[in-house]
């Protein structure tokens, strides 16, 4: 995805998810200077069904993360991933 659509999505989710993590559900920061993307905060674009495992860049497989979320998900489920970052285990 190219840097523009990149930003839209960015801005729509960050509006859709009313500035909240789609896992941890805390506020994320929206922002596209470089240093501030690589605070924990950071809004990132997630892919709830991984690329790894056949997940397109289609805008509804397409969340709005914060980056201490996105870096840790690892292969984890993205439902149970949810679960476990808000403590319903």
């Amino acid at each position: 995805m190219d840097t523009r659509a990149g930003r839209y999505f960015r801005w729509l989710l960050f509006w859709q998810q009313q500035g909240r993590c789609c896992y941890c559900g805390e506020h994320v920061l929206l922002t596209y200077r470089p240093y501030d993307a690589a605070r924990p905060y950071a809004a990132t674009l997630e892919h709830l069904h991984r690329r790894a495992d056949g997940g397109t860049g289609h805008p509804s497989n397409l969340a709005m993360a914060c980056k201490r979320c996105n870096d840790t998900r690892g292969e984890r489920d993205w439902l149970s991933y949810t679960s476990w970052r808000r403590d319903e285990f």
